[in-house]
């Protein structure tokens, strides 16, 4: 039983030593749990001690894995804890550095551990918590078969909520259209009208090359600016993934004159599709809609993907024929006073996400709703 910090584990000689113990564990097959979407990230230095992202990674033998970070801040969580970190700093009480767990900048449902879930590796990490001068502990987008295990150790069970597309067997993108009402068809076909100069492409495995990698950085950087954002993912990040994670990775290019004009970048497996990023350098209208939404619906409907997770946030979704579903997220505090007081705020604002789905619920576009 042993713990690795980052860098031990990828940035110094041992890194093919650990390789191979990455790979001996019989792990999920979430692109987000590869060892080289990991060393990706370290590498480029995407993540980091100077980034307040610094991971941590704990290990028992060849059986299990689980990764977590030491935080400084809660930029880049997607579930958000900006009032409890306000809640400590209004009583003189630091709430940083935490440990966090969760694919760095995914808003995505993927297991926390590689392998099994170990309650010895996870009472090493309690212990490892306890000693240390951490606020709390957290563990991210939760898989529903997750929840109980955290429960066990005494975690509280937050629920929020994001926006999937279930596969229902759809033959194609028309026949999706035809399970909706007709004016929410007649408004898609309509979005989804284009200029003739204007081109989508789709490119994956070995079609992908080094200049898709350049250009996604390019219309990643520009959403960045336009919105006033941080850039958590350096140039480095996507030049190793397009060429280590071919097999997992769908582009999206849009072109205009056969100019790239936008592009959006997508993970997968063999059941889900997630929609990350996406920017343009040009302002099209619908062009957000096409590539982040209806080219990873006709991409999901084509190699038969059960469910389309395209991301936090969006209300918008809902009458493109996106669910309102459940997210789960597992937190732990140190002070007593401060965790009673957290574990009113969760329970109020579960009442209100159920009363706020169940209210979008009603707007979905399909015919039997």
């Amino acid at each position: 039983m042993n713990k690795l910090d980052g860098k031990s584990l990828f940035l110094q000689m041992v890194k093919k030593i650990q390789e191979s113990r990455w790979s001996k564990i019989k792990s999920p097959s979430s692109p987000f749990l590869a060892f080289e979407f990991f060393l990706a990230l370290e590498e480029s230095q995407s993540i980091g001690i100077d980034t307040g992202w610094e991971p941590l990674y704990f290990s028992q033998d060849n059986e299990s894995l689980m990764y977590s970070f030491i935080k400084s801040h809660s930029y880049g969580e997607y579930i958000f804890d900006w009032d409890w970190a306000n809640f400590y700093h209004q009583h003189g009480v630091h709430y940083y550095p935490k440990l966090t767990s969760m694919v760095p900048f995914t808003s995505a449902t993927i297991p926390h551990f590689l392998g099994h879930p170990s309650r010895e590796l996870m009472l090493t990490y309690e212990e490892f918590y306890e000693k240390n001068d951490f606020s709390s502990s957290h563990f991210l987008f939760l898989q529903e078969q997750e929840i109980e295990f955290f429960k066990s150790f005494n975690y509280l069970i937050r629920e929020s909520f994001q926006y999937h597309f279930f596969n229902q067997g759809y033959a194609d993108f028309d026949d999706f259209l035809s399970h909706l009402k007709n004016k929410k068809s007649k408004q898609i076909k309509k979005e989804r009208e284009f200029a003739d100069e204007i081109k989508f492409n789709q490119f994956t495995g070995a079609d992908l090359r080094t200049e898709h990698a350049f250009e996604m950085y390019q219309f990643y950087t520009s959403t960045i600016e336009d919105k006033n954002a941080i850039d958590y993912l350096k140039k480095e990040f996507f030049i190793s993934i397009f060429e280590k994670l071919k097999e997992s990775i769908l582009y999206v290019q849009a072109t205009s004159d056969d100019i790239p004009i936008a592009g959006a970048l997508y993970f997968y497996n063999t059941e889900k599709l997630y929609g990350r990023y996406w920017g343009a350098t040009e302002i099209i209208p619908n062009l957000h809609f096409e590539l982040c939404y209806y080219q990873g619906i006709d991409f999901c409907l084509q190699r038969k993907l059960s469910v389309f997770e395209a991301g936090a946030q969006g209300e918008h979704k809902i009458s493109r024929g996106f669910r309102p579903v459940k997210t789960y997220s597992a937190h732990k505090f140190k002070l007593p006073q401060f965790e009673k007081a957290i574990a009113k705020y969760i329970q109020e604002e579960g009442l209100h996400f159920d009363f706020l789905r169940a209210e979008l619920s009603k707007r979905l576009p399909f015919k039997n709703v």
